[in-house]
């Protein structure tokens, strides 16, 4: 055998034999969002106004508000400075627009007059009076869907978005001390619905706007709000939405049981007054037919017309008033609540809330 035979030999002995084909890598995953309250683009926004070079702090500050997931202290900061921004580029419109969406958010915020000139603003003394004249972002716990035994849905509602920023909700369910768990849901006329179907249920919620930010919070992880069923002989709650008595609600049904008292009085004195008009009647027949009246004196004759007179006066300042309260009461029932006050436990039954956080 010839040396290259051997050398061949030897080559082909060495040669990797084929394998079975490698499986495709796994697709990337897609970039996590920023920790609470990091967000790079907004970082750099920062440095860029310390270095006066405000196109280019607007242009990472817009990058910052696409991330998505941003939490709303960093959201808050994001709109404090896209206002001022703008406002030192003279652009008025815009600097309003960022500040009325911060002051939506948060209506008690301040903006330094130490940190930015008065040129800068302006435009959030302009914001601060639209708010004067509308109500703040509200964002709380709707009555839950529920029946004895069992709390089926928990819901919540932006009582109020003045700017419509809401888009959905994500809601964090857990079931005795099950892992939490997420729930994304869409915002229905101002209202989302999370399904439990448990006996209890413990959660809190975030309401999301663009890109996912953060807009309020009801409750926390460390502090949920707790649902309870009513027990089973308690009363029977609807398997929809319940009444909801709070904000102006009671009000209503206070003017309207004022008012329902108020015409009853007024009936009583009506008939006060309707009660002396015969006799007054014969008095008078008597005047005419006799040319005076003998058969009471002027004294009682007085006291009996006046009495009468006053009281058809009562009963018309009672009828008044009456129709003034139910009306008030009509109008109070069907005004969105202001405030609505915290829920207290029903005694003896009903839907139990335990705690009640809102932003």
């Amino acid at each position: 055998m010839t040396w290259a035979g051997i050398l061949a030999l030897g080559l082909a002995a060495g040669a990797p034999r084929p394998g079975p084909p490698r499986p495709p890598p796994p697709p990337a995953a897609p970039a996590p969002a920023p920790a609470p309250g990091q967000n790079p683009e907004l970082a750099k926004a920062e440095k860029l106004l310390d270095d006066l070079d405000y196109d280019a702090a607007a242009l990472a500050l817009l990058q910052a508000s696409k991330t998505p997931r941003n939490d709303r202290k960093t959201l808050l900061r994001i709109l404090e400075l896209q206002g001022v921004i703008a406002a030192s580029l003279d652009q008025k419109a815009p600097a309003v627009s960022f500040f009325k969406q911060l002051l939506a958010l948060d209506p008690g915020f301040k903006l330094s007059e130490s940190a930015y000139s008065a040129e800068q603003r302006a435009p959030f003394n302009q914001a601060k009076t639209w708010l004067a004249g509308t109500q703040p972002l509200r964002f709380e716990v709707a009555p839950a869907r529920a029946k004895p035994g069992l709390v089926e849905s928990v819901v919540v509602k932006a009582g109020s978005d003045p700017l419509s920023m809401g888009r959905k909700v994500r809601f964090w369910l857990r079931i005795g001390e099950a892992p939490w768990k997420e729930v994304v849901v869409p915002l229905a006329d101002g209202r989302a619905q999370a399904a439990a179907g448990v006996e209890s249920v413990s959660f809190w919620a975030e309401l999301l706007g663009d890109y996912d930010a953060q807009l309020a919070v009801i409750g926390s992880r460390d502090k949920p709000v707790v649902l309870r069923a009513p027990a089973a002989t308690g009363p029977l709650l609807a398997g929809g939405p319940l009444l909801e008595l709070n904000g102006y609600r009671p009000y209503a049904l206070a003017a309207g049981g004022a008012g329902v008292v108020a015409a009853a009085i007024g009936v009583l004195f009506g008939a006060r007054s309707a009660a002396a008009a015969p006799q007054i009647a014969q008095w008078r027949e008597e005047q005419r037919l006799q040319g005076s009246v003998t058969s009471v004196t002027q004294v009682e004759a007085t006291r009996v017309i006046n009495e009468a007179n006053a009281n058809a006066v009562t009963a018309d300042v009672l009828y008044g008033a009456a129709v003034v309260l139910a009306g008030g009461g009509a109008a109070l029932w069907f005004v969105e609540p202001e405030k609505a006050p915290p829920s207290r436990p029903a005694p003896g039954g009903g839907l139990q809330l335990d705690v009640r956080w809102r932003f």
